[in-house]
């Protein structure tokens, strides 16, 4: 089994490939560590495992693990967060609890997806949620990522099998790239530089790396503004020092993590595109 979504991780690689072939993969996972591209990478593939309908899963061509892919299955469910912070919030977990006593539509299985829960799944909402992992419904499987499992209760933790990704040890340079243009465009005299630049987030899983590569270089500004040394790319944060200050750093940060839960809530490349542009210059404005 091919996993090019992941780079290195040869051991988990073996292991995921191991259950795969064998029909033996658990009820509930969490996908554990990495990056957000890559835990987003990995979930994806889970979901096309989870629904395909070729004898060798997923063969990523049939018309479900096509619909799995482009996250348009009927038998896949992506948890909806609310509020600002894309909260899991108990009405969810009920509403996902009794779904899943349902029948699959299309699929031999249906799929749950939490994306990083450790941040967005509150102790009461993972109580309500242990009794369904405790004694899961018949052809259901939950798809659980975060950066830290540490973040979830015990009790959850040990119902689960924790698949952990390795930190990557150099960002795509593509990613980087196109953070720095954004980033740049921020600060840029015209506007239309910072919209170009966002524009080209049509990719969800590069957009979500290249969010986090944007964080990393706003605070690599905000350390040498604040007298420190920028460990990503110091030219940019020099430049960005010129034009920001302390408060824009922290604001442009929000905007950056408001943007990944817009993500992970499913809203459109496009629209989170123009948003995020929008809120980067408004908040350049301000003094």
């Amino acid at each position: 089994m091919d996993f090019p979504e992941i780079n290195g991780n040869e051991s988990l690689k073996k292991s995921l490939s191991d259950l795969m072939e064998h029909n033996r993969m658990p009820h509930a996972v969490v996908i554990n560590g990495g990056t957000p591209a890559q835990r987003d990478a990995l979930a994806n593939k889970l979901t096309m495992w989870a629904v395909c309908s070729a004898e060798s899963k997923p063969c990523g061509v049939c018309k479900n693990c096509t619909n799995a892919k482009g996250r348009t299955h009927s038998d896949v469910y992506y948890a909806q967060g609310s509020g600002k912070t894309g909260i899991y919030n108990k009405d969810e977990l009920v509403k996902i609890i009794s779904d899943a006593s349902i029948k699959p539509n299309d699929a031999d299985r249906k799929v749950y997806v939490f994306s990083e829960c450790d941040g967005k799944l509150p102790v009461i909402s993972q109580n309500v949620f242990l009794k369904t992992l405790e004694e899961p419904p018949q052809d259901v499987m939950f798809v659980l990522t975060c950066e830290d499992s540490r973040g979830l209760l015990e009790t959850i933790r040990s119902r689960c099998s924790v698949f952990t990704l390795e930190n990557s040890s150099a960002p795509d340079e593509e990613s980087l790239e196109l953070a720095r243009e954004i980033v740049l465009g921020i600060v840029s005299l015209s506007e239309m530089n910072l919209l170009k630049a966002t524009y080209k987030l049509s990719d969800r899983q590069k957009s979500l790396e290249t969010l986090d590569l944007i964080a990393l270089l706003l605070r690599d500004g905000l350390a040498v503004y604040c007298g420190g040394e920028a460990e990503t790319d110091a030219e940019v944060a020099q430049t960005l020092c010129k034009k920001l200050t302390k408060s824009h750093y922290l604001k442009l940060i929000d905007i950056t993590k408001d943007a990944k839960v817009k993500i992970n809530q499913n809203v459109g490349l496009k629209l989170v595109g123009t948003w995020l542009c929008a809120e980067y210059r408004r908040t350049l404005w301000q003094r």
